[in-house]
């Protein structure tokens, strides 16, 4: 429950690791964005900055700082002191090491956001990581999922401290985008021939090679469609030689594209294959496209897709069940757009920037002494 509303502005402080491309950066991008004056005072300290950084930077209410060096111990006393320059009220961290303990040190609210399930971390980082997140006051989850699977690794982590605050868009940004037909395509848009889109980094966390392996028994089948993935990674040289040995004769491997609402406006159909994940802001962005989509059941993209009614779910790596799933939609275009109505009306309930703001805000006013 919310603590006593503020009559004052609060002083916030985000600390992340990198500005450029992806999930994270998007989210830091979005809050931003909208916590403006006179309600919020928004600063932001990254280590490597990037494109998101550029965007950050640009907005005339926003203090951005980066702190870009090898060594650890300059980059926890350069981050130490810009929060005693800023003297916020919150330090909010995300994907960082660092702003929890300068939070500490200088007497501010500390709120740690996992984005993930971090399943990757060795056991002496994860040792490390429950330590750190001790100090936090509160423990912002992006979905139940990764709360779940939190508490589990961390049984000593205190389940009162937990919120859950989904990843939020911006839903009218991707309302009036304009599709990329000459960029993305391999020929024309038809109604007769959907696009199947993957937007993300290509990592194995994505699982790339699975949504390739689904086109090629598609194309087999002789279903029509055009494959486009749109996104880079290290990855890429080896899933497109992939698709070349699979005789893949529909699909484009665009690169990255920056202008992601009309990226999307090119897809028919979103399909997002992963092997884990938080709560996908891809995802999110999709569906506010009214796109219907088809994800793998894992993190928290079982509560951003009702399944059979905004898209499909399925298991993992199931490239049979993945490709049956994409042929439902490829060749329905009435169940398209039932889903594309759904996916819409879906974001602009529950997964709006606004809604997360707010909820974050409900975060911060548990923690903060009424004003």
């Amino acid at each position: 429950m919310a603590g006593p509303q503020r009559t004052d502005s609060i002083n916030v402080l985000m600390v992340t690791r990198d500005l450029d491309a992806g999930g994270v950066e998007e989210v830091l991008h979005t809050y931003a964005k909208s916590m403006r004056p006179p309600q919020f005072h928004f600063s932001i300290v990254c280590n490597r900055p990037g494109r998101v950084y550029e965007e950050i930077s640009s907005l005339p209410f926003v203090r951005s700082y980066c702190v870009e060096t090898s060594s650890r111990t300059r980059r926890f006393l350069g981050i130490l002191k810009i929060v005693r320059r800023v003297r916020p009220d919150i330090v909010h961290n995300h994907v960082s090491w660092y702003g929890l303990v300068a939070g500490t040190l200088v007497g501010a609210k500390r709120v740690e956001t996992i984005h993930n399930t971090y399943h990757w971390l060795t056991r002496p980082q994860k040792f490390q990581y429950g330590l750190y997140c001790l100090l936090a006051d509160r423990i912002i989850a992006v979905s139940k999922g990764v709360k779940d699977y939190t508490l589990r690794e961390f049984p000593f982590f205190r389940p009162e401290k937990f919120r859950v605050v989904y990843n939020g868009v911006t839903p009218e940004a991707f309302q009036h985008s304009h599709p990329l037909e000459e960029d993305l395509r391999t020929a024309p848009h038809t109604d007769t021939v959907p696009v199947v889109g993957f937007l993300g980094r290509l990592t194995e966390q994505k699982g790339v090679e699975y949504l390739l392996d689904a086109a090629a028994l598609l194309q087999s089948r002789g279903i029509d469609h055009r494959l486009v993935i749109v996104g880079d990674g290290d990855l890429r040289d080896q899933l497109e030689a992939r698709a070349r040995s699979l005789r893949l004769s529909e699909v484009t491997f665009a690169g990255y594209q920056h202008h992601i609402a009309d990226v999307l406006a090119t897809f028919d159909i979103f399909v997002l294959p992963s092997l884990w994940e938080g709560f996908p802001v891809s995802l999110v962005e999709a569906m506010a496209s009214g796109l219907p989509v088809v994800a793998t059941r894992v993190g928290g993209t079982g509560e951003a897709v009702l399944d059979g009614i905004t898209g499909y779910l399925v298991a993992p790596r199931d490239v049979q069940d993945l490709a049956a799933k994409i042929a439902k939609l490829a060749t329905d275009p009435d169940l398209r757009k039932r889903m594309r109505l759904a996916a819409r009306q879906r974001v602009r309930e529950h997964f709006s920037a606004s809604t997360m703001v707010k909820k974050t805000e409900d975060v911060y006013n548990e923690i903060l002494p009424a004003r």
